[in-house]
């Protein structure tokens, strides 16, 4: 099967709905290695009529949550110069409620997942 290499905004959209679901969610919780939940993801998309790898998917979602978490520290930084971004409200409803939190740096998993984390003070 081939996979399509860019993303369009309506496959952006699918895969942010998909990475909300409680069901996405829970597989990266209970999991070390997200290579499952990212095939998941991208069964799920397959489904719809996107075609993108787990890894793609993966790459992509990284990407997002880097863009986001850009913002973010910049507007609580700067509380009068506030940015957004095309998926930032998307990505702050997911991630906005979720406690503060670093890498598991015991992880030497390259597969691992940027969502391979632990939260501070656990």
């Amino acid at each position: 099967m081939e996979y399509s290499e860019k993303w369009t905004d309506c496959e952006v959209q699918a895969l942010l709905r998909i990475f909300s679901s409680k069901e996405i969610q829970r597989g990266f919780a209970s999991s070390k290695r997200n290579s499952k939940v990212y095939s998941n993801i991208s069964a799920q998309l397959l489904l719809v009529g996107i075609h993108h790898s787990a890894k793609q998917c993966r790459e992509k979602l990284k990407k997002l949550k880097q863009d986001y978490k850009k913002i973010k520290e910049h507007n609580n930084l700067n509380n009068s110069d506030q940015r957004t971004g095309k998926w930032y409200g998307s990505m702050d409803a997911i991630l906005g409620h979720k406690p503060a939190c670093t890498r598991n740096v015991e992880s030497k998993d390259s597969e691992a997942s940027d969502t391979d984390i632990s939260v501070k003070g656990k």
